[in-house]
């Protein structure tokens, strides 16, 4: 009786399971006894398409297509480091950090600071103005100027010292003083370090870039930087000693530095050195571009010249 009662479960069971018995899949076992004319009842080539693919004479294209390489962008190797930078009568401190974040650390040292009291700022210009200050019986005060740096998510602060002369402020050539304030913001900031987060306001300063890797019509790789020809010979000079490449001579003048690098198998055979020249020309007064002059057969080399470059500029 147990052996009977088993088989018919069993049996119940494989019914159950198939999913043939199943109503939603009743669909699989249907005939196709009539067309779709007969159901109808009338001719469907003659029916109208409401949603037609139209003809299209437009020809497949035959040319081959190369897509561009994507923007190079190098963010600053160090997330601690801090720099004072002179350059002719122009001082700036540069800080491995995005200028949203080097914003507050600035406002922060300043509110901490007894003589350089926050008389207004802009974050949208990125521009912080101090009180003024009595100096041997002059108004003077100081004005930093937070911008990006020439790598992604770095700072620069540039730092400016202003005397009262009537109605205007003009710049003033106290260095002695400029560089003793100057080295006291970059140990403040030190010291602060990145605590201070985000500046939400500030975010609108990250997006200037300076730095920028293109192609030119030729083919030929180069680098534009939104920055004078002073700023652009000194930070490639720098960037070429960091680099590690030989710089056997310049000419300011002219814009050009002849350099000496030695190649890879693959670039005018192993071991062997090639002279470079490494030109910087002014195009506007905040606008200079950086190309390297060979030929044209070695556009792959002046690629990877450009990329190490972008990579260390700053």
């Amino acid at each position: 009786m147990k052996l009977i009662l088993a088989l018919f479960f069993l049996i119940l069971a494989s019914c159950a399971s198939n999913p043939e018995n199943n109503k939603s899949n009743k669909y699989l076992s249907a005939k196709d006894n009539e067309n779709a004319e007969k159901i109808l009842g009338q001719n469907i080539s003659k029916s109208i398409d409401l949603y037609p693919i139209p003809n299209t004479s437009v020809p497949s294209p035959q040319k081959v297509y190369e897509l561009p390489l994507p923007k190079q962008f190098f963010s600053s190797e160090s997330n601690n480091e801090l720099r004072l930078h002179k350059l002719g009568e122009i001082r700036w401190i540069y800080l491995s950090l995005e200028p949203s974040k080097a914003w507050p650390m600035l406002q922060e040292y300043l509110n901490q600071n007894k003589e350089l009291n926050i008389a207004r700022a802009n974050p949208k210009t990125g521009e912080i103005f101090t009180e003024e200050i009595n100096k041997d019986n002059f108004k003077t005060r100081f004005v930093f100027k937070v911008e990006s740096g020439l790598q992604r998510e770095s700072t620069e602060i540039f730092i400016s010292y202003e005397i009262l002369e009537g109605t205007t402020w003009n710049k003033n050539s106290d260095d002695d003083y400029v560089k003793s304030v100057s080295t006291n913001i970059l140990n403040g900031l030190s010291d602060i370090g990145s605590v201070t987060g985000t500046s939400l306001i500030a975010l609108n300063l990250n997006s200037n870039d300076k730095t920028e890797v293109f192609i030119d019509e030729d083919g030929f790789s180069k680098i534009r930087l939104m920055v004078g020809f002073p700023r652009a010979w000194s930070a490639l000079q720098r960037t070429l000693n960091i680099a590690e490449f030989k710089v056997n001579d310049f000419d300011r003048e002219r814009g050009v530095f002849i350099t000496e690098i030695k190649s890879d198998e693959g670039f005018f055979g192993r071991g062997n050195t090639k002279e470079i020249k490494i030109f910087v020309e002014k195009i506007a007064k905040n606008e200079t571009i950086i190309s390297i002059s060979m030929e044209e057969q070695n556009k792959e080399f002046i690629q990877e010249i450009i990329s190490q470059i972008n990579q260390v500029l700053s």
